[in-house]
C-alpha cells in the first residue's frame, strides 16, 4: 500500500531585490501598518498576514483586473512610507540632539534667566559643572543664600515642567528598584529620559546630576553612580560602616550587617550597600561554604594595592603623597609600612630620596645605567672598602635620578652589598663584619649579656647598627629584660621552631585569634618545647622574631593580621571625637566597656600612637 504525500501549499518566493530588506520589516505584521479596515480585511481574506507575505503577492495581484485595487495599494504604499520613515529617523545621527534639545528647552524655558543659569552651572548642561561653593563664590554670595536660591530655581522647575520631572522620577526609581537601590551610568532603562540625555549630550552623568539637583532628598551621587537615598542618608550611611565593620569582625554575613543597619533604621538597599563595601571599606563579598554572601577582607595584599594606586596616578609619586592616596583610598596607611613594601617588592623602584615609580616604566632607563653599574662594582671590589656610590659616579655627570638607579641594580649584583644611605661593599663575606664580630662575642662571652653595657662598650661608629641587629636579628634573642643572647644557645633547630609557632598559632586560632603569653607557654610546657628555662619574656621575643604574631603590653600575643593593636586605636580615636574632650584611660573604658580587657595595654597604645596628644599626662585628645 503505497503512501501518497500531500504538499502544502507554498507562498511565491520574494523578489530578489526585497531579500535586502531587514528580517524585522518583513516579519512586521500587516496589523500594525495602519491601513483602512477595507484593505486589512482583503489583505486577511488572501492570507497577507506580513510585510514579506505583501511583496511576495505575484504582479498579476496589482493588474487591472485583479483584486488589490488601486485604493488599497496607495493606503498601504503610505503605511509602508511611514514605517520606513520612522525607521530611518531612529537611525539618524541628528535625532536624539534634537529630542535632547527639546528636553532642555522644555525644562529651562520657564525660567528666568538668573535662575536658568544657576541650573546650567550647577547640572553642567553646557559644561563642567560648578561646585555650590564656586558658583557662590561667582554671584558673591553666602553658601545659605545661595542654596534658598537654588531652592527657589528648583521649585520653579517643578512648577513649570511637572510632567518631564514626573516621567524622570518614575524612571529612575523604575532603574532603581532594579539595580537595588544603585545605578550606574550605563544601566539606565531603554527609552528613559536618562538614555536621551545621554545620547544628546554626550555626558552619561548629566542626567544623574540633574536628577540630584531636582530630587535632592531622595537621590544622591557617589562615586559618579546614583543611589536611592538622600545625601544625609548616604553620609550617616558611610559614618556607620566603618564602626560596624571592624577587621576582627570579618567574615560577617551581609545578612546580619543589614539587620544591623535596619535597627538604626539607616535604610540601605544591597545594590547600594555592595557598592559602599568595595569603594570605602575595601573590602570583599564573596559566598562561604553554605552559598551565603559574606563580608570578607580585601584578598588584594598592600603591594597589588600600591600597583594599582601608581597605575591609577599614572606617574612617579612622592612617598608622603602615595601614604596619602593610599589611606584617603583604603582607610588607613602606615609611612613606615608602605616604605618597607615599596623597598621590598622589585616592583618599584627608587628615583630619588623620596620619589617612587613603577619598574616597568623605567626599563630603559634601567639598561642604560647598566655600565655605570658594572664600573661601581668593579671599583668596590677593587678597593675592598665601603664606597659611596655618588663619589664614585661624581665625574661620570650624572644626576641624583641616575645614582638611585645604579643602586637599585647593585641591589640585585652579587658582586656586592649595600649598606644603606647610598653606600656598598664588597661581597666577600656570606655576612657582615659586624654581625661575625657579634657572634664571635657572644661565643666567648659563652651565655647571656647585660644589653645596655654591651651596647655601651661598641665602638661609636656601629654602635647604632649594633643595636639594631640585637633588637631585631633572628640570631639573637632576649632572655630577660636588658639581657641579650645568642639564639644557638636554646633548643631552637628549624624543625622545633616550626612546631612552636604552628602550636602558637593553633592555640590563638581556638582563643579568637589572641591571648596571653603565659597561656602559650602553660599550653608548650606540655609539649617537649617547654620547660623552665622558657621564660614568658624569652618566649614572647621569639614569637615576636620569628613568627607573625603581634605582641602588645600587658602580655598579649595576637595574630598579625588580627591588626589588634590599630583596631583598638581606632575605637579609642573614635570614642575622643564623639567625646570632643581629653579623656582618660578609664574615662574611656568607661564609654567603651568591650575594651575592659584590653585595659592593661590600652595606655601603652594610645601614648605611642602619633595622632593622639596628652596636655597633662592622663588625659588624650586628637591631634
Amino acid at each position: 500500500m503505497s503512501r501518497t504525500r500531500q504538499s502544502r501549499p507554498r507562498r511565491p518566493s520574494l523578489p530578489a531585490g526585497t531579500r535586502l530588506l531587514p528580517a524585522a520589516l518583513l516579519q512586521l505584521p500587516v496589523a500594525q501598518l495602519a491601513l483602512p479596515a477595507a484593505a486589512t480585511a482583503l489583505l486577511h481574506e488572501h492570507a497577507v498576514q506580513s510585510v514579506g507575505d505583501l511583496l511576495a503577492l505575484p504582479a498579476r495581484a496589482f493588474a487591472a483586473d485583479g483584486w488589490f485595487d488601486a485604493d488599497h495599494a496607495e493606503a498601504v504604499q503610505r503605511a509602508l512610507g511611514r514605517v520606513l520613515r520612522e525607521g530611518l529617523a531612529s537611525r539618524d545621527p541628528t535625532a536624539p540632539l534634537d529630542a535632547y534639545r527639546d528636553f532642555r528647552d522644555e525644562l529651562l524655558g520657564c525660567l528666568d534667566a538668573d535662575e536658568r543659569q544657576l541650573v546650567t552651572e550647577l547640572v553642567g548642561f553646557d559644561g563642567p559643572p560648578l561646585s555650590r561653593l564656586d558658583a557662590a563664590r561667582k554671584r558673591t554670595l553666602s553658601v545659605h543664600t545661595f542654596e534658598d536660591r537654588a531652592e527657589q530655581a528648583r521649585a520653579r522647575l517643578h512648577q513649570t515642567a511637572p510632567a518631564l520631572l514626573g516621567r524622570l522620577r518614575y524612571e529612575i526609581g523604575r532603574d532603581l528598584a532594579a539595580g537595588s537601590g544603585l545605578l550606574a551610568a550605563d544601566a539606565v532603562g531603554d527609552g528613559s529620559l536618562l538614555q536621551l540625555i545621554a545620547g544628546g549630550s554626550d555626558d552619561p552623568l548629566l542626567g544623574a546630576r540633574l536628577v540630584a539637583f531636582c530630587f535632592p532628598r531622595e537621590f544622591a551621587l557617589h562615586r559618579d553612580q546614583l543611589v536611592g537615598v538622600s545625601p544625609r542618608t548616604l553620609r550617616r550611611l558611610l559614618r556607620e560602616l566603618p564602626r560596624l565593620l571592624p577587621p576582627q569582625r570579618l567574615p560577617l554575613p551581609v545578612a546580619a550587617l543589614e539587620a544591623e543597619l535596619a535597627a538604626a533604621q539607616i535604610p540601605a538597599p544591597r545594590g547600594l550597600l555592595v557598592h559602599l563595601l568595595r569603594l570605602e571599606l575595601r573590602v570583599e563579598i564573596a559566598p562561604d561554604a553554605d552559598g551565603i554572601d559574606v563580608v570578607v577582607p580585601d584578598p588584594r595584599s598592600p603591594s597589588t594595592r600600591l600597583v594599582d594606586l601608581l597605575l591609577d596616578l599614572g606617574r612617579p609619586t612622592q612617598l608622603d603623597e602615595l601614604v596619602y592616596a593610599y589611606r584617603d583610598r583604603f582607610r588607613r596607611a602606615s609611612r613606615r609600612r608602605i616604605e618597607q613594601r615599596l623597598r621590598r617588592n622589585p616592583a618599584f623602584v627608587l628615583l630619588s630620596p623620596t620619589l617612587w615609580s613603577l619598574r616597568r616604566w623605567h626599563l630603559e632607563e634601567l639598561e642604560a645605567v647598566a655600565p655605570l653599574v658594572d664600573r661601581v662594582a668593579r671599583t668596590v671590589c677593587s678597593t675592598g672598602e665601603r664606597q659611596r656610590v655618588a663619589s664614585l659616579l661624581a665625574d661620570e655627570r650624572v644626576d641624583e635620578r641616575q645614582v638611585h638607579l645604579v643602586l637599585d641594580r647593585l641591589a640585585a649584583d652579587p658582586r656586592v652589598r649595600l649598606l644603606g644611605r647610598g653606600e656598598v661593599c664588597a661581597a666577600t663575606h656570606r655576612q657582615s663584619r659586624v654581625l661575625e664580630q657579634l657572634l664571635t662575642d657572644f661565643r666567648r662571652a659563652a651565655g647571656d649579656v647585660v644589653a645596655s653595657l654591651f651596647l655601651q662598650n661598641q665602638p661609636a661608629g656601629r654602635r647604632r647598627l649594633v643595636e639594631r641587629l640585637m633588637r631585631w636579628n633572628r640570631l639573637f634573642v632576649t632572655p630577660a629584660p636588658d639581657r641579650i643572647d645568642a639564639l644557638a644557645n636554646y633548643p631552637f633547630n628549624d624543625d622545633r621552631m616550626r612546631r612552636m609557632l604552628n602550636l602558637t598559632g593553633h592555640h590563638l586560632d581556638q582563643h579568637g585569634g589572641q591571648a596571653t603569653i603565659g597561656a602559650v607557654k602553660a599550653m608548650l610546657d606540655g609539649t617537649d618545647l617547654g620547660g623552665n628555662w622558657l621564660s614568658t619574656t624569652l618566649l614572647a621575643d621569639l614569637l615576636r622574631r620569628h613568627g607573625p604574631f603581634e605582641l602588645l603590653a600587658d602580655q598579649i600575643v595576637c595574630r598579625r593580621g588580627l591588626h589588634l593593636g590599630s583596631s583598638l586605636l581606632r575605637t579609642v580615636r573614635h570614642t575622643l571625637r564623639e567625646a570632643g574632650t581629653p579623656l582618660t584611660v578609664d574615662e574611656i573604658l568607661q564609654a567603651r566597656p568591650e575594651l575592659g580587657e584590653f585595659a592593661g595595654c590600652l595606655h601603652d597604645l594610645i601614648v605611642g600612637d602619633p595622632l593622639l596628644q596628652t596636655p597633662d599626662g592622663a588625659r588624650f585628645t586628637l591631634v
